[in-house]
């Protein structure tokens, strides 16, 4: 039994609806969680209100930075935007991010002669991996060592359920060649490259990856509406009979004496 359903806001009506309500690009967030402005191994690169998300989808990204920072010391996961606390929108200029579900990861960096850096913003990756620089007037490149590590480890994470990263072509290319160059698992290269897509509309997405988790049982029976293909590793629905017992209890209106 997979129980879920439409909302669009929290109210008396519906008090059982929380975190992520919605879709993407139609919800709202509910008690969600701020990811950590400098929390190991990763940064804002703004320090707006745009650092909201499901708590378990912020707390997927900070643990998938601490783990490319104890893999491979000296660079930071500069971070952009998630979705503002309570969603909504419009959020120029994105055409998602409302519903606590998305995050816009900048790309790992080097200098030409290998220095990890932190991402000095939205620089845009050619085919030959290098980015201009241009506020700094210098050339970089593409860390791909470090960025399949980073999409490693939100792929191998349960808990991240990561359901699309959005990336140019090019990039996927330069990441999926990294990581069979380097025999690694056949299992995490299949999920990565299926979750991998060059979005269209919404643009190339050669300056960043956007990560975007899909919707875990409970969240479903709480608002949240998932889109787009169903990842046969990840569970979706809820089976056991407490779950279910669960799942119409949250779904009934409040009681008034």
């Amino acid at each position: 039994m997979a129980a879920t359903g439409c909302a669009r806001a929290p109210s008396p009506l519906a008090p059982a609806w929380h975190g992520s309500i919605g879709t993407p690009n139609r919800g709202v967030l509910a008690n969600g969680a701020e990811l950590a402005r400098n929390a190991e191994g990763l940064r804002w690169l703004r320090g707006n209100d745009r650092h909201w998300g499901l708590p378990r989808f912020t707390g997927a990204i900070e643990r998938a930075a601490a783990r490319v920072a104890h893999e491979r010391p000296g660079a930071r996961l500069t971070v952009g935007d998630l979705s503002t606390p309570t969603g909504g929108g419009p959020l120029s200029p994105h055409f998602s991010h409302r519903s606590g579900v998305d995050a816009d990861l900048l790309f790992y960096v080097t200098t030409l002669d290998g220095a990890p850096i932190d991402s000095p913003g939205f620089i845009h990756v050619g085919a030959d991996g290098l980015a201009e620089d241009e506020a700094h007037g210098r050339w970089l490149r593409l860390d791909v060592e470090r960025e399949w590590l980073l999409v490693r480890a939100l792929v191998d994470d349960p808990q991240a359920r990561i359901q699309w990263l959005f990336v140019s072509d090019v990039v996927h290319a330069m990441l999926l060649e990294w990581a069979l160059a380097r025999g690694e698992s056949p299992e995490i290269i299949r999920r990565a490259q299926s979750m991998m897509l060059q979005p269209n509309p919404g643009g190339v997405h050669d300056d960043h990856i956007h990560v975007r988790t899909t919707c875990a049982p409970d969240e479903r029976v709480a608002g949240c509406e998932p889109i787009g293909p169903r990842r046969s590793w990840l569970p979706y629905d809820l089976l056991e009979d407490s779950d279910r017992d669960l799942a119409l209890a949250l779904l009934q209106p409040l009681e008034h004496p």
